[in-house]
């Protein structure tokens, strides 16, 4: 039976009935899931809630500096809990510690899952799906809920939603950027965000010479699609390692394709942890959706924003970069 939708108000109200609560997000985390969790867990545990985070701990360097504002470790077992969250993943196997949820569904645990992606799947598991695609982030739902419920936003709550926002609209700079976001982002610094702290570590990373490197390298790799005018480039778990970079590191690779003239479709693949291969799609030409091709494959996302995972490895045959 699919879940029934909600707003923020009905998920606010359910939030202040309830005082143990379990949060989710999905697998290979970026800013906004660290954020949209992390920051839904310090407003809750201020306003007097238990929490428990199930959620990959090994946070990337340039979200470091998360750690100065909130214990973000991850919770190592099943706890009871009145209610589960799940913020940014749009499909069920795109959760992280997805047994541990599915033990919460099992126990009639009520899941609500929070989400701006189009929806790939995971409204059929949820009771109650929050999902609006009009919305740059998850953390800026998370906000909107905890300003709605009138839960108090402390500076550090107020950097792990700007962080969030930042990240996913590349700093205020994409398509999904919006005048709610940019009020959003106004109101968290005035709650203390530490602004200055997120862009140095977002927008501009301490190891920004191998991070420019390693775009090198990514050019270097281009391969054009004349027939579907799609540009497709790569990088292996390898690469990564040799100049020192973690994966949400260079997220912002795809968007610096997203420019090429020409380009109907950008295609960027890097290879991860555990045989995991990350695959995101960009596109900025109108007549092209590439949300249809990542939610084909278990994906999701907007509509000129996009991506999926899959298990795999790159390997190079006779020069030609090959996924098995």
């Amino acid at each position: 039976m699919p879940a029934q939708k909600v707003n923020a108000f009905e998920i606010a109200k359910a939030l202040k009935g309830v005082q143990r609560i379990a949060i989710f997000g999905h697998v290979l985390p970026d800013s906004d899931c660290y954020g949209s969790v992390f920051g839904m867990k310090a407003a809750l545990a201020k306003a007097g809630k238990e929490v428990f985070v199930y959620l990959d701990a090994r946070i990337p360097y340039n979200l470091e500096f998360f750690k100065n504002f909130d214990n973000l470790e991850n919770c190592p077992y099943f706890q009871n809990a009145d209610i589960a969250l799940v913020f940014d993943a749009s499909a069920l196997d795109r959760v992280e510690n997805l047994e541990i949820l599915k033990d919460y569904k099992d126990n009639g645990v009520p899941v609500f899952v929070i989400d701006h992606h189009i929806s790939g799947g995971i409204s059929d598991f949820a009771d109650f799906i929050w999902q609006d695609s009009d919305k740059s982030s998850a953390s800026e739902m998370a906000f909107d809920i905890l300003k709605v419920a009138g839960f108090s936003i402390d500076k550090g709550a107020a950097t792990f939603f700007l962080a969030g926002i930042e990240g996913d609209t590349g700093g205020f700079q994409h398509q999904n950027t919006t005048r709610e976001s940019l009020e959003a982002a106004g109101y968290l610094i005035s709650k203390g965000a530490r602004y200055r702290l997120i862009a140095d570590n977002l927008l501009n990373p301490q190891n920004g010479l191998n991070i420019l490197r390693l775009y090198g390298l990514v050019l270097e790799r281009l391969i054009y699609n004349k027939k579907y005018q799609t540009v497709t480039s790569y990088l292996t778990l390898e690469d990564a390692k040799k100049f020192g970079v973690e994966g949400d590191s260079y997220s912002g690779v795809a968007n610096l394709l997203n420019v090429i003239d020409g380009a109907k479709a950008i295609i960027f693949i890097s290879e991860r942890e555990d045989g995991i291969l990350k695959v995101s799609l960009r596109t900025r030409d109108k007549n092209v959706d590439v949300q249809k091709l990542a939610s084909y494959v278990g994906g999701g996302g907007h509509v000129k924003a996009s991506g999926f995972t899959l298990r795999g490895k790159i390997v190079i045959e006779d020069g030609q970069p090959k996924i098995v």
